[in-house]
């Protein structure tokens, strides 16, 4: 039996029309900055997008360990290849910084963690492939903040390996 591949104009509208997965054992990553830093090339994504006027819906979810520190955490998530913040243009609210997640932890001590969800949305613009990374800062301060796992290396305490999407969305 021959196969047809479908034409994504055979889809109706808000079909999902691809879904990318970067679930890779990436090992545990760290940042101390005040200043917006990739977390970790190995946390990349790449699509190709079917349609230039699809939606992209890129999500990151970690876990993420703040040192009993009460600083708070920002995330947000940029497109590599076009050098550019996802979806960011809107207005801030007077001074404040525009992201797409923060955290702060602190409970009992340096092991509390979270698991975080940092989401953005796109329209594709073009079938070119492209690639998002998270970036990530300390408001103030400096204290390590760990992402898939806590500052203790026992048995007692986890490892989770990220789980980082993209969903091509048709419009």
């Amino acid at each position: 039996m021959a196969l047809t591949q479908l034409r994504v104009g055979a889809f109706p509208t808000n079909s999902v029309l691809q879904t990318v997965v970067n679930n890779d054992d990436v090992a545990g990553k760290s940042f101390n900055t005040t200043t917006f830093t990739e977390i970790a090339t190995d946390m990349r994504i790449s699509i190709t997008p079917l349609s230039a006027s699809s939606l992209l819906l890129i999500r990151y979810q970690f876990l993420v360990g703040g040192s009993n520190s009460t600083l708070v955490r920002h995330f947000k998530i940029r497109n590599v290849t076009a050098s550019a913040d996802v979806d960011l243009g809107h207005d801030a609210e007077g001074s404040r910084l525009n992201m797409h997640g923060s955290h702060r932890n602190q409970d009992s001590d340096a092991n509390d963690v979270d698991m975080m969800s940092v989401e953005a949305k796109e329209v594709s613009g073009s079938t070119n492939a492209r690639t998002y990374t998270l970036f990530g800062k300390l408001e103030s301060g400096s204290s390590v903040t760990y992402l898939n796992h806590t500052t203790t290396d026992t048995a007692s305490i986890g490892y989770v390996k990220p789980m980082i999407t993209i969903q091509e969305i048709k419009q």
